[in-house]
């Protein structure tokens, strides 16, 4: 009893008489133990890991779960495939089995990303490799509603979105899941406000009501990865805790890039070599260097505002051409919305082997939006414009004229797109005269009708075929088209009018799986086919945020250049597409106007 007297109070000494003679705590010495090892265990989670619930940890996994479990504000930002999620999932489970009656909150930009930790790291992953984990899960609920693990002792770990239905909850754990994504204002107002200090049972007791030392603060974490300079909320955190850490204070801030996960095995040196081909390389910097970047000040194009954009999670893939000779059903085909209009926008490159011009034919999907509202007297719908989507991209090499026309009326029917955005300078003009002409696709056995342009009366007069449809809207750019055609472009991608493709590693996370034909390919060829979109929609982000723009004193004219040997055909094809949706758009909102006109008097 001598080490109870030293390391327990009086009521902690004499605890192990309130049970009865048969249960194991009736024992002073193992009462005594268990005080210890409760406390050892609270200030040593990494232990906790490795000796009670059976986990193997890296080195580095240990030192944060072993920061995580000293800290009130503890911040991390690592590398993709760093373990960040697993080693949060650990943390949790330690926290809510350690501290009874915890309130463990995961907070996220959607739920789906945060029920991950639950379902991925702790169902699928920790309770497979821990027996003493699963004897400390009660149950787990998880439905479309809720999400959330009970543990015996009263603990809870529960998932919520950063929505305002999320408001109410209580939380004496609250960590924000990739909180880069969650706006300061849904953090400040509804996931804060969460914060509560744990109520133990033993602070009821006047005995220890009045010891300040053991009421507990809140934890807050956060978790994510690196992103650009000038994203203020997240680096003000990253400060915050880096601030703290320096002055002694319980917080800490951690970062891992690429070399962690290689000195650990968790990805080797060719897997690594085979991402950063895959990446364009501002995303290679963030994603796996972990680097802060700074935008070019001469960038007209930001990259966090085009990659706000990126949500697109429904792709489009043309057909082979042995799947049209068989007339099979394309499965990957998109049905028309109602008033949905279709694109194909191709920027011409005729110089084979030139490594800064490409073709490339971008699908564009012109979905009509209204907004809606209620008066007194009547319903109100006014037409807001087009939202734009490119749910598929595609170069190819400067070269054959006719392969690149048969080309692109093979996507136009594929995509069953409405008009063709065709730039006619240079040899483009060529392809415009193949495709006003009847064409036989060898390859697929078809004859396709002849097509016209509909906006210059010159070109359309080059070739004269009775019945030609007239969708083909061509592009002689000038200075001041194209700085019209720039400055329309950066408006779409502000006002968040346009949807491109997820980035590679959501899809390749989140979607390829889904796909039969990935999943299990046949050869490298048709894996890549899969994934080509969205390495199209990458190179496009990444040629687009490297465009520096000048403005001319005189015109005010935007003038966009590519840098060295970057390229911009990309840019060039969606913002052709972007440009002639805009026109069309006009038309859209005008031709049925809704809006009543009124004298306002102030």
């Amino acid at each position: 009893m001598t080490n109870s007297k030293k390391y327990a109070d009086e009521k902690q000494a004499l605890l192990w008489k309130k049970f009865p003679s048969s249960h194991f705590l009736s024992n002073p010495e193992n009462t005594h133990h268990v005080f210890l090892w409760t406390s050892f265990f609270r200030r040593n989670l990494h232990r906790f890991a490795i000796d009670y619930l059976g986990i193997n940890l890296h080195t580095y996994q240990a030192i944060a779960l072993y920061l995580m479990g000293i800290s009130h504000f503890f911040v991390t930002i690592a590398t993709r495939s760093a373990s960040k999620s697993l080693i949060l999932a650990l943390y949790s489970c330690s926290v809510c089995i350690l501290y009874p009656d915890a309130k463990f909150v995961v907070g996220s930009a959607t739920k789906g990303q945060a029920k991950l930790i639950v379902t991925e790291k702790i169902k699928n992953e920790l309770m497979g490799m821990s027996s003493a984990l699963r004897r400390e899960i009660l149950n787990i609920k998880d439905n479309q509603n809720d999400v959330i693990i009970y543990f015996r002792n009263g603990s809870t770990l529960r998932v919520v979105p950063a929505l305002e239905s999320s408001r109410g909850n209580r939380s004496t754990h609250l960590c924000r899941e990739e909180f880069r994504q969650i706006k300061k204002s849904v953090d400040d107002s509804i996931f804060s406000p969460f914060q509560i200090v744990r109520h133990a049972g033993y602070m009821t007791d006047d005995y220890y009501n009045g010891v300040d030392e053991l009421k507990e603060e809140p934890v807050d974490i956060y978790i994510g990865s690196s992103w650009f300079d000038k994203h203020e909320y997240m680096w003000d955190i990253v400060g915050q805790a880096l601030n703290g850490m320096l002055q002694g204070e319980s917080s800490f801030l951690l970062a891992f890039d690429e070399s962690i996960v290689l000195k650990h095995g968790i990805k080797t040196k060719k897997q690594l070599i085979r991402e950063k081909k895959k990446q364009d390389p501002l995303t290679w910097r963030i994603e796996y260097l972990n680097e802060r970047v700074k935008e070019n000040a001469h960038a007209y194009f930001s990259y966090e505002t085009i990659a706000k954009n990126q949500r697109l999670k429904k792709v489009f893939y043309p057909r082979s051409a042995e799947s049209v000779r068989l007339k099979h059903k394309n499965p990957y085909s998109i049905s028309k919305q109602n008033g949905e209009i279709r694109i194909l926008a191709c920027d011409m490159a005729f110089v084979e082997n030139k490594n800064n011009d490409n073709s490339i034919f971008s699908c564009m999907r012109l979905l009509p939006e209204t907004i809606s509202y209620k008066t007194s007297e009547k319903n109100l719908e006014i037409n807001n414009g087009y939202r734009r989507q490119v749910p598929y991209m595609e170069s190819v090499q400067g070269g054959d004229i006719t392969k690149q026309a048969l080309r692109i009326r093979q996507l136009f029917e594929d995509f069953e797109a409405d008009y063709i955005v065709l730039d006619v300078r240079n040899a483009g003009i060529a392809v415009y005269d193949l495709l006003a002409k009847v064409m036989y696709d060898e390859e697929r056995d078809i004859e396709y009708s002849p097509l016209t342009c509909m906006n210059n009366d010159d070109i359309a007069k080059r070739v004269k075929i009775a019945g030609a449809q007239p969708v083909i809207f061509a592009v002689t750019a000038s200075q001041k088209m194209n700085s019209d055609i720039a400055i329309c472009m950066k408006n779409t991608l502000e006002t968040g009018m346009i949807d491109f493709l997820v980035n590679f590693s959501t899809a390749e996370e989140e979607l390829l799986p889904n796909v039969p034909e990935w999943k299990n390919p046949t050869s490298v060829d048709v894996q890549l086919f899969y994934e080509k979109p969205y390495f199209e929609t990458q190179e496009f982000v990444s040629e687009t945020v490297n465009l520096t723009y000048e403005k001319k004193e005189q015109t005010g004219a935007v003038i966009i250049s590519e840098q060295g040997n970057n390229r911009k055909d990309r840019y060039t094809s969606v913002s052709y597409g972007n440009y002639f949706a805009s026109l069309l758009e006009q038309d859209l909102i005008f031709k049925k106007s809704t809006y009543d006109f009124c004298v306002l008097v102030n």
